[in-house]
């Protein structure tokens, strides 16, 4: 049988330094039926003249030129025109091992699976290849496992280690174009919701029937200093909430919250403690810093969920954090955090 198409998603925005090595590695691709739909999403760099070079040296390769909308808009506006059964989804910062798409076809197809999902790589600034720790229970999730896998996404119980079992991130899966065009599933902005793959997962595998896992890391998560992962947000904490509250409106749609709770709140104060360390390690503006510390710590969202945790199994580190968060007690919050590094 013809190797079938797969539509590949790759949003372009002010990348010029980095989507030559992405696209080397996609066009390189072992597996050759491929679409690339590269959406230059107002990019004011050169990269929509790149993408445009691109697409009259290879039949393989179509450009979206629009307006800048952010990455969930410019994934959505791929989707719309995607003719592949099956869409993955690349961040033009990032690059791909040549045979990553042959693999988690096969893989898929061994399975009879309509999702597949593969390991990645955190890749250094001076280079080095980290094999991010995922923890993947079963090397196939058969309908009602599915869910296993969307509670690995959403957090850890509190008795178990890191924070999320399984990353959220859509570029390390293949997806069936079938269940995202027949169910009009499409990413939110990021500029709304702070993790738009997140949502897209609760939506999408609420219709996944078997979902298959390509233990090779094929993926490489570029630390390029650049990320907005990366950047300072302003409005962090007041997105971290806002996320929080669709997740629990979402997942309530799913599970019984004794199923789901404890695990989002773990997830959840783990994302409080990362925009406390944004505001020690990245504003510039010491007062300022001290005062957003304190608005967070003074939330009535975060209070409720730190009376409502079961943090008895935390490491110690943690339980101290997060009594100090309850607590109130910036000044000695900026010296733990300053002192952990």
């Amino acid at each position: 049988m013809e190797n079938e198409l797969i539509s590949v998603i790759v949003p372009v925005y002010n990348v010029s330094r980095y989507i030559d090595r992405c696209m080397t590695s996609l066009l390189k691709q072992t597996y050759e039926n491929i679409e690339i739909i590269l959406v230059d999403d107002g990019s004011p760099d050169d990269c929509g003249f790149k993408c445009d070079q691109y697409a009259r040296t290879d039949s393989r390769v179509y450009v979206i030129h629009k307006k800048n909308a952010g990455l969930g808009m410019a994934r959505n506006s791929g989707l719309d025109i995607a003719k592949g059964k099956y869409v993955a989804f690349i961040d033009s910062d990032d690059y791909v091992d040549e045979q990553m798409f042959e693999r988690l076809y096969d893989r898929l197809k061994h399975e009879k699976a309509d999702t597949c999902f593969c390991r990645y790589y955190d890749r250094t600034s001076d280079g080095q290849n980290l094999l991010a720790r995922e923890v993947y229970k079963k090397s196939l999730y058969c309908e009602e496992e599915v869910w296993e896998l969307l509670l690995g996404m959403i957090g850890n119980l509190p008795e178990e280690a890191g924070d999320v079992a399984i990353g959220m991130s859509v570029w390390k899966g293949l997806y069936a174009n079938a269940i995202i065009q027949e169910q009009g599933i499409r990413f939110p902005s990021e500029r709304e919701y702070i993790s738009e793959d997140i949502i897209f997962h609760m939506q999408y595998l609420l219709y996944a029937q078997r979902i298959a896992i390509e233990e090779t890391p094929l993926y490489y998560y570029c630390d390029n200093g650049t990320s907005l992962t990366k950047s300072y947000k302003v409005n962090r904490f007041k997105m971290e909430n806002i996320l929080l509250k669709k997740e629990m409106k979402e997942l309530d749609q799913i599970f019984e919250p004794d199923i789901y709770r404890q695990r989002l709140y773990k997830s959840y104060l783990g994302r409080v403690r990362r925009c406390i360390a944004q505001e020690v390690f990245m504003n510039p503006e010491r007062q300022v810093a001290r005062k957003n510390i304190r608005r967070i710590c003074s939330s009535p969202i975060v209070q409720d969920v730190i009376k409502k945790y079961d943090s008895h199994n935390l490491h110690w580190t943690k339980q101290l954090t997060n009594r100090l968060i309850q607590h109130k007690w910036t000044s000695a919050l900026i010296i733990v955090f300053r002192l952990k590094g």
